[in-house]
C-alpha cells in the first residue's frame, strides 16, 4: 500500500470546522475491509474527485474509473458521481455492469464543463462574469466616486446563496410576498 501523508493544516481547519458532520477515514476505496468501514453500502451516494493538478489526465482518470468499479464490486446499488479529466473517457464507464444513470450514476467532465461555459459565454455576454460571481465570495466597500450600479455590483458579489427548503404554506405565493 503508498504511503498516504496525513491531512495538513488547512484540511485539519476544515475537519474542526465541521466536525458534526465529518468524519475523516484513511484507507483506499480498493479494498473492501475500508469501505465496509465507512459503509459504503449505507451511502446515498459516493462521489469520486479527480486530481485537477495531475501531470497525466488520462492515467487520473483510469485510476478514478477502477475506483467505481471497487465501489460498484462492493455495493452496485450505491450512486456513484465521478469527476473525470477528459471527456472521451466517459465511454469506458458504460463497460461498469451495475453504472446505471438512470438510477442517478453521473459523470461531472472537468474540460466538458469549461467548453460549456466559454460556449455560453458566446452566447450569453456576461454568463461567465456571472457564475464567477456565483462562485466566490467577495468583501465589497461601497465608494461615493463610483456610480451607483457599481456600487450595486460589487454588493452583489458579496452576497451568499442558499437552498432551503420552505414548507407547503408558500406554494402559489409570489416571491415577494414571501420575502415579507
Amino acid at each position: 500500500m503508498p504511503f498516504r501523508k496525513p491531512p495538513d493544516l488547512e484540511l485539519e481547519g476544515l475537519f474542526k470546522r465541521h466536525f458534526t458532520t465529518v468524519e475523516f477515514f484513511q484507507g483506499t476505496i480498493m479494498n473492501p475491509i475500508d469501505l465496509q468501514r465507512v459503509k459504503v453500502h449505507e451511502a446515498d451516494a459516493c462521489l469520486v474527485l479527480a486530481n485537477k493538478y495531475c501531470q497525466d489526465p488520462d492515467a487520473e482518470d483510469a485510476a478514478n474509473i477502477m475506483r467505481v468499479i471497487s465501489i460498484k464490486n462492493y455495493s452496485d446499488d450505491i450512486r456513484v458521481i465521478i469527476q473525470l479529466m477528459q471527456y472521451h473517457n466517459k465511454a469506458y464507464l458504460l463497460n461498469i455492469p451495475s453504472w446505471d444513470w438512470k438510477q442517478g450514476d453521473d459523470v461531472i467532465c472537468l474540460a466538458e464543463l469549461k467548453l460549456g461555459f466559454i460556449a455560453q459565454s458566446c452566447l450569453a455576454p456576461g454568463f461567465s462574469t456571472m457564475m464567477a460571481n456565483l462562485f466566490a465570495m467577495r468583501s465589497f466597500k461601497t465608494s461615493p466616486d463610483m456610480q451607483a450600479w457599481q456600487n450595486d455590483y460589487l454588493r452583489g458579489t458579496g452576497m451568499e446563496m442558499y437552498t432551503e427548503t420552505l414548507s407547503s404554506t408558500f406554494i402559489g405565493m409570489p416571491f415577494a410576498k414571501a420575502t415579507e
